[in-house]
């Protein structure tokens, strides 16, 4: 669910970087959920207060990325979703493959596909960005953002970047992170919306 909330004007600030004004809106919408997943209608590459039943109330940004792979007769379908709080980023990295050839080596043009997916449990975070490339180590797809990494966040230039997700098996998932949330990221790090609600 997600509801319209207004914020003090004494909570928004301007940032000024690189000559360019950003500032926060007067609503944020309010999400009732940190949780990410396929079956969520959230409102992506926006900066949200997210009202938590068990993470309490913060600032954040949902974002995803798809993308097709395939290997041999498989099509996957991979979209990494991602969640951009000062304290935390969560992330999933779901897999749906579909199979058009194993059951079969008939000829026909009515193949017989099955079709599954999985989520990997990713372990390390890459994120690049002006040359430097920031290292995350997490558990269970959640990582903790210290200040060097807030503050590179904040000031990252506003266009799509490269990230990279690593599982606990080794596979190397590369996707992108979008520019409108980069530049959410400026409201998500500011410092005097850093706290929580």
């Amino acid at each position: 669910m997600i509801r319209r909330l207004a914020l003090s004007l004494g909570l928004l600030v301007s940032i000024w970087s690189a000559g360019t004004t950003f500032a926060t809106a007067a609503e944020l919408d309010v999400v009732d959920s940190a949780t990410l997943g396929t079956h969520r209608n959230l409102p992506w590459s926006e900066p949200v207060q997210i009202d938590d039943p068990f993470e309490g109330s913060f600032i954040g940004v949902f974002d995803r990325h798809s993308f097709s792979d395939r290997f041999l007769n498989t099509t996957a379908r991979i979209e990494v979703q991602s969640l951009w709080s000062r304290d935390f980023i969560r992330v999933l990295s779901i897999i749906r493959d579909r199979d058009c050839l194993s059951g079969s080596f008939r000829v026909s043009s009515d193949l017989s596909c099955s079709e599954f997916s999985n989520a990997r449990n990713i372990i390390q975070l890459f994120i690049k960005f002006d040359g430097d490339v920031f290292q995350v180590d997490g558990q269970n797809n959640v990582f903790s953002v210290s200040d060097e990494l807030a503050q590179a966040l904040q000031n990252a230039p506003e266009t799509t970047l490269d990230i990279r997700l690593v599982t606990e098996s080794g596979e190397a998932i590369d996707s992108k992170i979008g520019e409108g949330t980069v530049r959410a990221w400026k409201t998500v790090y500011a410092t005097d919306l850093a706290q929580p609600l």
